[in-house]
């Protein structure tokens, strides 16, 4: 039976980050997009009734592509036989989510912003579900529990105040500016990672 009381379970995964740099980076990272890219999924209902001029049929053409695109990279992701690489993918797998957000930003025609829907839910699903799976692989098999729940902190728990503020910058700057925006931010919080 576990006596350990949560409080003290979670100060000693926060050491245990301390000490190992690379895990850290990558629950920071996932923190950030979960602050200021991710949300751009709240915007999708203004880009298609507002951008494109669209209805629920439309919104509907955006959700599965994006859900296409996730399916895709959770499919690539799963079939890897090594867990050598998840670093690699996960820079460029965030990068092809930002940039696919920067592109459906400024795309003009309706096809165009929804194939890149797709490309934004691979970049997406590949980017989130490496972090996940190079954290599990990587991590002391007795701070796994304690260092996925940072990581469920970091992506989920983040997610509601980046919502709430990329709707809140919408409604000053519009959903086109605002996508661009979080892309860009996108962009350089993966080469501040890199570096």
């Amino acid at each position: 039976k576990n006596e350990e009381s949560i409080w003290q379970a979670l100060r000693e995964g926060y050491a245990y980050l301390k000490r190992t740099p690379k895990i850290s980076s990558l629950i920071i990272l996932i923190a950030v997009y979960s602050l200021i890219v991710i949300p751009y999924s709240t915007l999708l209902p203004v880009f298609a009734k507002d951008v494109f001029q669209g209805n629920a049929t439309v919104f509907g053409w955006f959700e599965s592509i994006t859900g296409l695109g996730a399916l895709a990279g959770s499919v690539y992701i799963a079939g890897l036989q090594s867990s050598k690489k998840m670093i690699g993918i996960v820079i460029l797998a965030s990068l092809i989510f930002s940039l696919g957000m920067l592109c459906l930003a400024l795309s003009g025609k309706l096809f165009i912003a929804i194939f890149f829907a797709g490309v934004i839910g691979l970049g997406m699903m590949s980017f989130t579900a490496a972090v996940n799976t190079f954290i599990q692989t990587h991590v002391e098999e007795n701070m796994r529990g304690r260092i996925i729940s940072y990581f469920i902190m970091a992506y989920q728990g983040v997610l509601p105040i980046g919502s709430l503020l990329a709707g809140a910058l919408a409604g000053a700057l519009g959903a086109r500016i605002t996508v661009a925006l979080q892309a860009v931010a996108g962009v350089c919080a993966t080469l501040i990672f890199l570096y």
